[in-house]
């Protein structure tokens, strides 16, 4: 039975869900360029050249002067951070100011007070080495594959891919850069350029559609050790001071178990019980069936003959008592 507070308040928690889901996808894309920052937008570390005007009181349009950071992101609470606006026509995210305090911060005028909000992150970016599809599910790092086999990378940017956009453009981009055995560095790989990849998304795949696509490990040059990375290429902030991705190394050579293993024949298996070693030596030579019929048996024994242990079923009174457990507590709900 549906609880009563539930009943009474569902319809409106529901709209309020909706509403502030409506609110989030708005508030998602600048505009009308991707420097014209608005009320509820995001911004990161080492962006250049914002316009904050738009945070400024409707009222009086005083000049925003700082960014502030408050208690429980109340402002009517203790300030833990301010950061200095001297223009707020062409305003610099310093990392030094933010100081890794990510999270809201208020626009402030000492006439007015706190007026619009903003969020302040850092431009993330992530890398995985992984199969291409429809097996993305495989991570390859620290594993040995072969020549064979034709990989993915994975490219994931939370903050950047969600918010980092304005009019449907998404001026974010990284390459992708290899490192061979030899300690060379290209973004051409397999014969395939990654370089200038746009961060469009949280998440994207190489080899997904529009991309450039899946990589063929016969085209890198040989077995070895290899290293791949994402780099920031614009904008200009992020290529200069954001973090790359961390490295992922992955082997090119034969995958033990799966290009090398040898399956064993069903008939090996089948044949074991059935077929008893003789005690005393055939006083005659086996004949090629015969010969046939031992090599699996041989096989076989060197194969550990330990059964799988088998979990035991639920005695009768556990099962009792579980359904009476089970019954009082339905009881106490109602």
């Amino acid at each position: 039975m549906t609880p009563d507070w539930i009943r009474r308040r569902g319809l409106p928690i529901l709209l309020a869900v909706c509403i502030l889901a409506l609110c989030v996808g708005l508030a998602g894309a600048r505009g009308p360029t991707i420097s014209d920052i608005q009320p509820y937008d995001t911004i990161f570390v080492y962006e250049e050249g914002l316009d904050l005007s738009q945070l400024r009181n409707a009222t009086t349009d005083n000049p925003v002067t700082a960014l502030r950071k408050y208690q429980d992101d109340n402002p009517d609470r203790g300030v833990t951070r301010s950061i200095p606006v001297i223009d707020d026509t062409n305003f610099e995210v310093q990392d030094i100011l933010v100081g890794e305090d990510y999270g809201t911060y208020y626009a402030f005028n000492p006439a007015d007070g706190a007026t619009a909000l903003v969020m302040i992150r850092e431009p993330e970016i992530y890398l995985d080495v992984v199969l291409a599809n429809p097996y993305h599910n495989e991570p390859l790092a620290g594993l040995a594959v072969s020549e064979n086999t034709r990989i993915a990378f994975r490219i994931a940017s939370p903050d950047v891919g969600a918010f980092y956009h304005a009019g449907g453009v998404y001026p974010a981009t990284v390459d992708i850069v290899l490192t061979y055995p030899g300690g060379a560095e290209s973004t051409v790989i397999s014969g395939i350029n990654f370089a200038g990849l746009n961060i469009s998304s949280t998440r994207f795949y190489t080899d997904d559609p529009g991309r450039p696509g899946a990589i063929p490990l016969s085209g890198l040059g040989g077995p070895g050790t290899y290293s791949v990375r994402a780099v920031w290429r614009t904008p200009a902030g992020f290529d200069a001071s954001a973090p790359d991705s961390e490295p992922v190394t992955f082997a090119v050579g034969n995958r033990v178990g799966v290009d090398t293993g040898t399956p064993t024949p069903t008939a090996t298996v089948t044949a074991t019980p059935t077929t008893a070693a003789p005690t005393t030596p055939p006083t005659t030579a086996p004949t090629e069936t015969e010969t046939e019929t031992v090599t699996p048996v041989t096989t076989a024994t060197t194969v550990p003959a330990t059964p799988t242990p088998t979990a035991a079923p639920l005695p009768v009174a556990a099962a009792v008592a579980a359904l009476g457990f089970a019954a009082i507590l339905i009881g106490r709900r109602r």
